[in-house]
């Protein structure tokens, strides 16, 4: 679902601005002040179900064409609710759709790639004699593909956006209802109704209360938070005006909402104090802005705040440390300030097969190592600046090593965690253009040093960033693998070219050798000496 590219359930930071970083943190809701637990999340659950009505029914009013701004007085006094309940609503549904639109922008030029892959893939094959079932079925999905962005094209012209709340899979479960556990039709319509009324968003405000009006936090003696939810006037009849929580502590970033609370607290001092002109001009004030989502265990409550960076202890003039990201693992290598190597080393990231959590889990422990050692080296992390989803795009005709290989890659998730951990750790993360850093590190520092291409080209990322030349070197020859060295040749130099232009005539040369050389290796490793004998001793062979 939409909400699931715009809200991120983990602490992943995304850029607020210069020196903070909105950051989000969650916590299981466990007890309620005079109420039970079940009679708790039962009004969460009521209120859930509100907001997911009310939800899609703005939805349909955007839908319509009708501006959200202007159906604020006549909802509110209609449905009676708070007018800032009604600003939670309007933001979620305007987030979504632009999460859609974007997300619509993307497969569409996903399409567009994978439909010229797939040609140049049908006239390959076209070519050669004994590919007639293969051209037969390359054709079915690429008369597949232009469907579908035929169907997406006229969805965008027309400024249509389709959205399925409580997702599409589970929707489509209701045609197999055995084989997605269901007894019945009833079961999957109780589901369905559950689904989609399983979260709700109150957004907060820096001149807010607490950073928020609809939930105010306070402080416990414990030092845990105590959320007073204002629960809407169509509610508060049978279930009075507030729902109070408590208990709630935060395992990861605690300090960080106390510390947006005190800020706000500061920003009610200042305007009582100065005004409210010079409060909003003050540096006071943190909005905190929460979300509620509940699943098999009960409910859990998210918190997002904009956090302080930490301040930088890492400095480009000791160094850098690159970051080659790989399929099964992270290369990295440290150099000293004149952009040679200290020390190179590879951190395991095998993701395929592997979970969602599992990924996570793992991707966090890989970028934490990283993200400590250069703290401790004060040396920032540089990391190469891909785009996988043009490589993802073109799976069309790849063997299913490198499909699976680029499929469970996690480069966004790997890019996420390095600019999130840093933040937070006071480490300067750099992006740079990884253009030609395999090649580079292939011929100019894999045998000198004694590195693989991964930690080659994770040194060149760091030069990159240090701003070292990469001049070709004297010696014509790169390594390939196995003891095999390739001579290349170098175009006439010109001053008005840059140098990667050369590096790119270089890497033209060498891809023929280097696929050679791969599927020689392909054949060694499937040579089995024990089998062989066995077959020759099964044939009457010596």
């Amino acid at each position: 679902m939409a909400s699931a590219r715009l809200f991120v359930y983990h602490a992943i930071m995304v850029a607020a601005s210069e020196s903070k970083s909105m950051f989000t943190y969650q916590d299981r809701v466990r007890s309620y002040r005079g109420v039970s637990r079940e009679d708790g999340d039962v009004i969460l659950s009521e209120l859930g179900a509100l907001f997911g009505r009310l939800e899609r029914r703005l939805f349909a009013e955007q839908c319509a064409g009708r501006s959200l701004p202007m159906l604020k007085r006549s909802w509110t006094a209609e449905h009676r609710i708070p007018a800032r309940l009604f600003n939670s609503l309007r933001v979620s549904v305007e987030g979504k759709v632009k999460a859609v639109r974007a997300s619509m922008q993307r497969d569409r030029e996903r399409l567009e790639r994978a439909i010229g892959r797939a040609e140049r893939v049908i006239r390959k094959l076209e070519s050669q004699d004994d590919s007639r079932f293969r051209v037969h079925h390359k054709r079915r999905r690429l008369f597949s593909l232009r469907s579908r962005l035929a169907a997406l094209v006229s969805d965008m012209s027309a400024g249509r956006v389709r959205m399925t709340f409580g997702s599409r899979k589970l929707w489509l479960g209701q045609y197999d209802l055995p084989g997605n556990g269901y007894g019945s039709h009833a079961d999957w319509v109780r589901e369905w109704r559950e689904r989609r009324g399983d979260e709700f968003f109150l957004m907060g405000s820096r001149d807010e209360a607490s950073g928020c009006q609809l939930c105010v936090a306070g402080v416990a003696e414990d030092g845990s938070l105590v959320l007073r939810l204002r629960l809407p006037d169509c509610m508060a009849a049978e279930h009075g005006r507030y729902l109070v929580i408590e208990g709630v502590r935060f395992n990861h970033g605690h300090r960080a909402v106390l510390s947006a609370l005190e800020s706000c607290r500061q920003y009610a001092e200042c305007r009582r104090r100065d005004g409210e002109k010079a409060a909003r001009a003050s540096e006071y004030g943190r909005a905190l802005s929460y979300r509620f989502r509940r699943d098999r265990k009960g409910w859990r409550v998210f918190a997002s705040t904009a956090v302080e960076a930490a301040p930088l202890v890492t400095d480009r003039r000791s160094g850098a440390i690159g970051v080659d990201v790989n399929a099964d693992h992270l290369a990295v290598c440290e150099t000293n300030p004149s952009g040679n190597p200290v020390s190179a080393w590879r951190m395991p990231l095998v993701t395929y097969g592997k979970s969602g959590r599992q990924t996570e889990a793992l991707v966090g422990d890989a970028v934490a190592g990283v993200v400590a050692h250069a703290r401790n080296a004060g040396k920032p992390v540089v990391i190469e600046r891909l785009d996988f989803r043009r490589k993802k795009a073109e799976l069309e005709g790849r063997s299913r090593r490198m499909s699976r290989m680029l499929s469970s890659l996690a480069y966004g998730l790997v890019r996420s965690y390095f600019h999130s951990r840093g933040a937070r750790e006071g480490v300067e993360v750099v992006e740079v253009n990884p253009a030609f850093s395999s090649v580079i590190g292939r011929v100019k520092f894999m045998e000198r040093y004694g590195l693989s291409v991964h930690q080659a080209a994770a040194l060149v990322l760091a030069r990159r960033l240090l701003g070292c030349s990469e001049r070709i070197p004297r010696r014509r020859v790169a390594p390939v693998g196995n003891g095999v060295h390739v001579a290349f040749t170098v175009p006439a130099r010109k001053r008005v070219k840059h140098v990667w232009t050369y590096w790119g005539a270089i890497s033209g040369q060498l891809r023929p050798a280097l696929a050679a050389q791969y599927r020689l290796d392909r054949r060694k490793r499937r040579f089995n000496p024990a089998q062989a004998r066995l077959q020759v001793e099964a044939c009457g062979g010596a």
